[in-house]
């Protein structure tokens, strides 16, 4: 039976405090923003602090809705009723208004970084955007 017995050994050979190897000790430490209350700021997935941006999957038309652009929000938040702008190729070329937001079947009233959306839009038609256009907050 002694065919599996070894000498135990700590798990932890060095101090807590020694500095792990190739981690400078700026990094070692783990930093959490903290709201007034005192509680941790959990911004989610994705970065959330810039504005808002998108860029066009798919684009169709509802009838009797409107023009809805699917993809993934890739910075920021949109809100319904939010003014938003198509880019194309670096050059602004229309605004529209966001009329309504979808994620996963469901309507909701923000989507931010990360997620899967798609936004009905006012005042745009199927055939003024493309794939790879980007939505973008108004400037």
């Amino acid at each position: 039976m002694g065919l599996f017995r070894r000498k135990r050994e700590p798990f932890l050979t060095a101090s807590p405090d020694a500095p792990v190897p190739g981690m400078s000790t700026a990094s070692s430490v783990a930093s959490v923003e903290v709201s007034p209350t005192g509680a941790p700021v959990d911004e989610g997935p994705g970065v959330v602090a810039e504005p808002f941006s998108l860029v066009v999957e798919d684009v169709f038309t509802i009838t009797g809705r409107g023009t809805v652009v699917t993809g993934t929000v890739a910075t920021g938040t949109v809100h319904r009723g939010d003014a938003v702008e198509i880019v194309r190729d670096g050059v602004p070329v229309m605004k529209a208004t966001v009329s309504g937001v979808e994620s996963f079947r469901k309507q909701v009233d923000v989507a931010t970084a990360g997620a899967n959306v798609g936004l009905l839009l006012k005042g745009v038609s199927r055939d003024q955007l493309v794939r790879d256009d980007l939505i973008r907050a108004t400037s």
